[in-house]
């Protein structure tokens, strides 16, 4: 097939929230975003805003904790769109929230299996092509949590601390070959997952007022510069929402 002359980003849980917002900003710097979904009749809102801004908008399911899945969709993506410049692990869950002591093993195994082998499964398909064509971006969506303990959030803290050093790993390794990778912290963001936060009534982020929460777009537009600018100075490191050098830069 005829590969498509615009870059192309693949972006886990781009149906809603943060991935969603992702997505569109993606399409309104021109790259074609993928949106890898569980569910992809669930993405049909989104993908007509992408249509609407005038960019292809390809649809894969996407079951991030199953490896077969994640290299089916990458797959896909290859023939449907003829290249793979740029992946976004931002598919993610906060449960279980409660004391560690207190949840099903299950559910804990089950967010390591989404938040961290989810991420590792999208690079390690997508490592093919990026080495093919002498680079790619991996952006990894990470959090404050990253860095410190929440009670009741053990296994979202534990899985986040793990990918920002898979994405160190993925710089030290690829980065010579051209790969960047990037962690990006995109702050307390208006989603459902910070609705189900604050339901939980568990530490001091379930009681951070909703008016006070930062809209998809804000970090959206942050990340989307990551992925199509891709900075050689950033690599390797862990980047905030909050930082005002970075914001500033994106917004040149």
């Amino acid at each position: 097939m005829t590969p498509i002359a615009s870059k192309v980003a693949f972006v886990t849980g781009a149906g809603r929230g943060i991935g969603a917002a992702i997505a569109l900003a993606l399409a309104r710097r021109g790259i074609v975003p993928v949106l890898a979904i569980r569910d992809p009749a669930a993405a049909t809102p989104v993908a007509r805003q992408v249509l609407d801004l005038g960019v292809a908008c390809p649809v894969v399911r996407c079951e991030v904790a199953d490896e077969p899945s994640v290299h089916q969709a990458v797959a896909e993506t290859l023939q449907t769109c003829g290249r793979l410049d740029i992946v976004v692990n931002n598919a993610a869950t906060i449960e279980p929230i409660g004391l560690l002591g207190d949840v099903p093993s299950a559910q804990w195994v089950r967010s390591v299996a989404v938040n961290l082998s989810g991420p590792y499964f999208v690079i390690r398909a997508a490592l093919p092509a990026f080495l093919a064509q002498g680079g790619g971006v991996v952006l990894n969506l990470s959090s404050g949590a990253a860095l410190r303990p929440r009670e009741g959030w053990s296994a979202y803290c534990s899985t986040k601390a793990a990918l920002a050093m898979l994405t160190r790993s993925v710089a030290t390794e690829y980065g010579a070959r051209g790969v960047r990778a990037y962690s990006f912290q995109p702050g307390m963001v208006d989603t459902d997952m910070q609705g189900r936060i604050r339901e939980s009534g568990l530490n001091e982020v379930s009681r951070v007022p909703r008016a006070e929460l930062l809209p998809p777009e804000w970090p959206a537009r942050i990340a989307a510069w990551l992925a199509d600018a891709a900075p050689e100075d950033l690599t390797d490191r862990e980047l905030s929402v909050r930082d005002e050098a970075l914001a500033a830069r994106a917004s040149r």
